[in-house]
């Protein structure tokens, strides 16, 4: 029942304890009913759910004047006396239709309507009952008179549906096909941006008054230009499909085989019903239709489709989605899913993992890997929560992240990208420390790339975030391996947890072990006994942290670890969030890089983030090196043959200076091929920005560049360790020329 409290002449209603939905019929029928039940006259109206809706005196008079004939007919037909005598003949017939017209006047007044004028009785055959008859003839008239006076009544008769009416006076949009309402856009709202997210999608983002984040709105072209026939008719087949059409078949194509099946559905239908509809609109309406019968709904799936979008979130149902943007951070939206809507769309994410694992009352939170939009779906149920649904989406890109890539998100350095990636080719273990979306499995990811198709490489995962197959059909040699989820504290269950997964894998052979993530103390414990018992093992992880003293104190004051036990672990790389001013975009970066000296119990900061007023005015400062050129962003001038001659230390970081004697190479080789690693992934971001071409920072353009310059070092080393890159640098800008105009040959862009 609607819950109305009185804050002087406002009425109050307190949606969220109902639970019925604001805007749903259930919730109209209840509100009505309540208002009639107050025993004081509102002024205004506020409506408190996930959002808060008020009405002025001129819309809350329109419900008002219907909730006082509304009284005034439950007052009148209270009295028996109305109804005529008990012995009358039409006496039990008037009862039951006021009983009737009361319910329907609730539900929808045109009904009420309908039945007043199709009420018909005879004439009463003793005249002591022609009197009762003559005065309900005349209130039935009377009665039909009242309701078509009112504003409220019009604007049904105007909209064709209660619902649609009361939306409007909250000012909220109804869906056809669905008991959900969106927002509408705010007055005063000001449009900053538009840009296509495919031919028929297009986004708008504005800045509304009052609030601190942006509004994110979509317009489906096909979608939006649908004729009433045509609106009807994807209502109806909606409906249809959300209670008849059959959910099965391949979880990996039963999203599309959904859509081929409905066009065809659709096709027929219209030509049946002499609706025009072509295979564009019929195309976009099974789209629609499968995304809310299979899919996350339109609203979810329409956003996934926007490379701009890194994540969604729902805190609650009938709480507004909102997303973060790669350029305006946190962005609200107009969508809304009420509780049957996500229902649907927690079964159907966990449809697609082929159920393997549950998520019921015994397990309300479940973490999976949504392949068909490449999303990372963290979802929450009671009783995990206060009878809230929670979902949070994280959009995964479909290829890697590179080097070149950071370059141009101004993430690092070109001597960073350089150093790591000689670093990763050493082996040297290293945790990736950041809040939360702060990039680490991104950062990870990208040194796949750099170790290359040379070395086995076991990813540990519980979630599929690492792209495994995008590396496999490149020739990596790469094998994911399935563990239990990173924050149980207990072992057990169908998946096995990391550490015996790990070392189950290390038995196969040597391999660069990758665990995307460690949070309990059953993995940090496993973590430091890997690299305890396995000396030189080469492994790569993730921890949420912000710097090393998080570290620390997690290990000796939460999990009772000796602090001294990080230094079991070679380098540590701290990323952040930032940004420059509330209207930026946020960047990820690198903010801190330490290297552990064992021997002195200390870690030495090899780079430091320095920020400026704005992304160009920062700086990634390489505390080693006294060259310019290792804290620059651009090393477009860099002469390699000169800086073999003028490269300076400040000190040798101490797990470079262990690496190199385990490998031979000098510590001044390691750092000129660190630089040449620099120069190249340098020249590959500025040749991507000059020619206008991004697929040159993807994997397969880097991966080539990397494996050619890594046969190049090979080949021109002396027998003690050395290059001269006087004579290499020559060979390898041919070499990389000539890389590129293949590459684009092979596209078909060699004369663009």
């Amino acid at each position: 029942m609607c819950i109305i409290t009185r804050e002087g002449n406002r009425a109050v209603m307190d949606c969220v304890r109902c639970g019925l939905g604001l805007g749903t019929p259930q919730c109209i029928n209840s509100h009505l009913k309540a208002l009639e039940g107050i025993d004081f006259t509102p002024n205004t109206m506020r409506y408190e759910e996930e959002i808060i809706t008020r009405l002025d005196e001129k819309q809350t008079k329109i419900l008002i004047d219907y909730i006082k004939l509304l009284r005034k007919i439950e007052t009148d037909t209270a009295n028996p006396k109305f109804y005529g005598m008990p012995e009358d003949d039409f006496y039990l017939q008037r009862k039951e239709f006021i009983r009737k017209l009361i319910e329907e006047l609730y539900l929808d007044p045109l009904l009420a309507y309908s039945a007043l004028d199709a009420y018909k009785e005879g004439y009463p055959e003793r005249s002591i009952f022609m009197d009762a008859h003559q005065k309900f003839v005349a209130w039935i008239s009377q009665t039909k008179n009242k309701i078509s006076k009112l504003k409220f009544y019009k604007l049904v008769q105007q909209k064709g549906d209660i619902q649609k009416v009361f939306l409007s006076i909250l000012r909220l949009t109804g869906m056809n096909y669905l008991c959900t309402a969106m927002l509408p856009l705010p007055s005063g709202a000001n449009k900053i941006d538009e840009y296509p997210v495919d031919n028929n999608i297009t986004v708008e983002v504005y800045e509304v008054p009052k609030t601190e984040a942006y509004l994110y709105v979509q317009n489906n072209k096909i979608i939006g230009s649908l004729d009433e026939k045509q609106k009807d008719l994807l209502m109806d087949k909606i409906r249809w499909a959300l209670r008849e059409m059959p959910i099965e078949g391949d979880v990996r194509t039963i999203f599309d085989d959904k859509i081929r099946e409905l066009r065809m559905i659709f096709l027929d239908a219209a030509a049946e019903q002499g609706i025009n509809i072509d295979n564009n609109i019929a195309t976009a309406m099974a789209r629609e239709t499968a995304s809310w019968v299979i899919g996350l709904g339109s609203a979810i799936e329409n956003i996934a489709r926007d490379k701009n979008v890194t994540d969604v979130f729902i805190d609650s149902q009938n709480a507004p989605i909102y997303l973060e943007h790669n350029k305006y951070g946190i962005c609200h939206t107009l969508w809304r899913y009420d509780k049957e809507m996500i229902e649907r769309m927690f079964s159907n994410i966990v449809l697609s993992t082929e159920q393997e694992r549950e998520f019921d009352e015994k397990h309300p939170i479940f973490d999976t890997m949504l392949r068909r939009l490449n999303m990372r779906c963290h979802l929450q149920r009671p009783p995990a929560t206060f009878n809230d649904y929670q979902a949070a989406l994280r959009l995964m890109r479909t290829q890697p992240f590179t080097y070149p890539l950071y370059l141009k998100l101004r993430s690092m350095t070109p001597f960073f990208a350089g150093y790591d990636d000689v670093m990763v080719n050493l082996g040297s273990s290293e945790g990736v420390l950041g809040l939360k979306s702060s990039g680490k499995t991104s950062f990870v990811s990208a040194k796949i790339a750099a170790i290359g198709t040379k070395k086995r490489i076991i990813p540990l995962q519980d979630i599929e975030e690492i792209p495994v197959t995008a590396y496999r059909k490149r020739g990596f040699h790469i094998g994911a391996v399935r563990v239990q989820p990173s924050e149980k504290e207990t072992v057990g269950g169908r998946e096995l947890d990391l550490v015996t997964m790990a070392n189950a894998s290390l038995r196969m052979g040597d391999a660069c072990v990758i665990i995307n993530e460690i949070r309990s103390r059953l993995a940090i414990q496993g973590v430091i006994n890997l690299l305890n018992t396995q000396p030189g093992v080469f492994l790569l992880y993730n921890l949420h942290a912000q710097s090393l003293r998080d570290v620390q104190d997690r290990l000796e004051l939460v999990f009772g670890i000796p602090g001294t036990s990080m230094f079991s672990t070679d380098r540590y790389t701290v990323l952040k969030k930032l940004r420059f001013g509330r209207k930026t975009r946020i960047f990820r970066v690198i903010d801190k890089q330490y290297e552990a000296d064992s021997e002195n119990h200390k870690f030495d900061e090899v780079f430091a983030f320095k920020r400026g007023p704005d992304i160009d005015k920062c700086h990634l400062i390489c505390n080693f090196i006294t060259n310019k050129e290792a804290s620059a962003w651009n090393l477009d001038k860099l002469d390699m043959a000169k800086l073999q001659d003028t490269l300076k230390f400040s000190h040798v970081p101490p797990i470079l200076k262990k690496r190199c004697e385990e490998t031979g190479l000098t510590p001044k080789q390691a750092i000129l091929q660190a630089f040449f690693k620099a120069k190249m992934y340098d020249d590959i971001y500025r040749l991507s920005e000059e020619y206008h071409d991004p697929q040159l920072l993807e994997l397969d353009f880097v991966l080539k560049c990397n494996t050619v310059a890594n046969s190049l070092l090979r080949e021109m080393e002396d027998e003690e360790g050395n290059i001269d890159y006087s004579k290499l640098m020559p060979i390898w800008n041919k070499e990389f020329e000539r890389i590129f105009n293949e590459d684009r040959k092979a596209r078909g862009l060699e004369n663009k």
